[in-house]
């Protein structure tokens, strides 16, 4: 019998992760391939597409060369929501507005004048901000003219790979949930009216399909480039963050999942009710799902660029500096918001910031600070969650930040609640592959996903941190509505 291995492929922000399991939710390997993110402009931040297609076909012929036996059925996930347009033969028109691109603040005060906030909120269950995929399309539309005609279709990152891989260009709700505010959240479709209003035309907008459905197989053109077997079942897939959530095994009930990649999103599956000050889209698995975004391990990645220092265990040199600093940074106070920020403040010209430096502090406090800040903007959303009913018993954390001991005490220490972590899977590819797996028939309930997980190492609250961090958080949650005048002078 042919061997049921799931191929999952994950278009991230900085990187195009591959990983292949068996059908026991064993990883048998793994491969990845980087390119270059470019900030062409203050705000503005993009990819070329094609890079993504080159980083799939290398990373597809390192985990062929394994030997590790055929593939059953592909999925493919991706960093979201963007701007990703091709013409009729599939070529990118214009590089790819990503996610973390804050250029389409003027489309936010069209879309109020226009749309309204209201209806906005009605339609899409969630607010006008340039973070959105739709108020990214207007932007292309009322900018690029020329090129919005020449478009066939308006992709996402996996789209655009699935549409590589199949010829067919589809998304699915996860990510079509996020393109607010053209999508319609209660019927789970592209909302005609909303489209009609922006001057965004349908047809170039893709199929919505489930998760789980498979949308082609592998080209005899993208066998050759991949070194994949033509005629390999290709399943839709989902955003990033809510492969993550699915890899992570939170379907809910007192559950929530962290995903610390260069996103950093705090997700809670079959909310009670959604809220505008977080985003609210559509699970892979079909429930709402309701997430706080800010940028997580983007803001450390920054912190170590920025020191300039060629060191082969940077992160865990300065994990261990840090670990000797008092909790609180000795009354140093970091905004993460080095991209504008998304929930709950949805301002994109927020700007980051230390608050209380003093000549003692080091750069073991700066970076304390950091990894404090990123826990006092997951707290936020926390409390947002809890004011909207949800229980939260425990947080599994997932991807690469998770692997800091320091980061996972800080952020039970701030959140006041045990975090979870499975030191040996990848949340994203786990749930990718697992939705794989469903597409197949391999399994038939989503709560099955459970037999592929490892048990967690946990980090408890330290009772001796909890008031420290509670007067910092005081000092956090104020500073916004201090500074949003000065980050708005700031940009003139």
């Amino acid at each position: 019998m042919p061997a049921d291995n799931l191929l999952t492929l994950d278009v991230g922000t900085s990187s195009l992760k591959a990983a292949l399991y068996d059908a026991t939710g064993n990883l048998l390997a793994k491969a990845s391939a980087d390119y270059p993110l470019h900030y062409p402009k203050p705000g503005w931040a993009e990819q070329n597409p094609q890079d993504w297609w080159k980083a799939c076909c290398t990373a597809c012929r390192v985990i062929l060369s394994r030997k590790v036996g055929p593939v059953r059925g592909i999925c493919v996930s991706g960093q979201a929501p963007g701007c990703v347009p091709i013409d009729r033969q599939g070529s990118p028109l214009r590089p790819a507005i990503l996610w973390l691109d804050r250029r389409a603040a003027p489309q936010v005060d069209w879309l109020v004048q226009h749309l309204g906030l209201e209806e906005t909120l009605r339609t899409s269950a969630n607010t006008l901000d340039s973070y959105f995929g739709g108020v990214k399309w207007l932007w292309y539309r009322q900018n690029e003219p020329e090129n919005y005609t020449a478009t066939w279709k308006i992709l996402q990152a996996n789209g655009y790979v699935l549409y590589q891989l199949t010829g067919k260009a589809v998304t699915d709700p996860s990510h079509a949930g996020i393109c607010s505010p053209c999508f319609d959240f209660g019927n789970q479709i592209w909302s005609e009216v909303t489209c009609e209003q922006m001057g965004i035309d349908m047809e170039k907008l893709p199929m919505i399909a489930p998760s789980i459905a498979q949308v082609g197989t592998v080209t005899p053109e993208a066998a050759q480039a991949t070194g994949l077997p033509a005629g390999v079942p290709v399943f839709c897939g989902g955003a990033d963050f809510a492969c993550s959530c699915l890899g992570s095994g939170v379907l809910g009930s007192g559950s929530v999942s962290l995903m610390l990649g260069t996103a950093g999103n705090l997700m809670f599956p079959a909310a009670p009710r959604t809220d505008p000050r977080l985003l609210n889209t559509i699970h892979v698995t079909g429930d709402i799902l309701s997430c706080g975004g800010v940028l997580a391990g983007a803001a450390v990645n920054w912190f170590g660029e920025m020191l300039k220092i060629d060191m082969p265990d940077l992160y865990g040199t300065l994990d261990r500096e840090a670990a000797d600093i008092p909790p609180g940074a000795e009354g140093l106070v970091f905004l993460p918001y080095l991209m504008g920020e998304r929930s709950p403040i949805w301002d994109p010209h927020a700007r980051g910031a230390y608050i209380g430096l003093l000549a003692t502090h080091g750069r073991a406090h700066l970076y304390r600070a950091v990894l404090e800040g990123v826990g006092f903007a997951f707290r936020q959303m926390l409390e947002i969650l809890k004011e909207n009913g949800a229980l939260v018993n425990e947080i599994v954390a997932i991807n690469g930040g998770a692997r800091s001991l320091l980061w996972r005490q800080i952020l039970a220490d701030v959140l006041q609640v045990p975090i979870r972590w499975r030191p040996t899977k990848d949340g994203t590819t786990l749930g990718g592959a697992y939705l794989a797996a469903l597409g197949a028939g391999l399994f038939n309930r989503f709560e099955d996903i459970t037999a592929w997980l490892e048990p967690t190492i946990d980090t408890f609250p330290n009772l001796a941190n909890v008031d420290i961090y509670q007067r910092r958080y005081a000092v956090y949650a104020g500073l916004y509505d201090k500074l949003k005048s000065d980050f708005l002078a700031l940009r003139q």
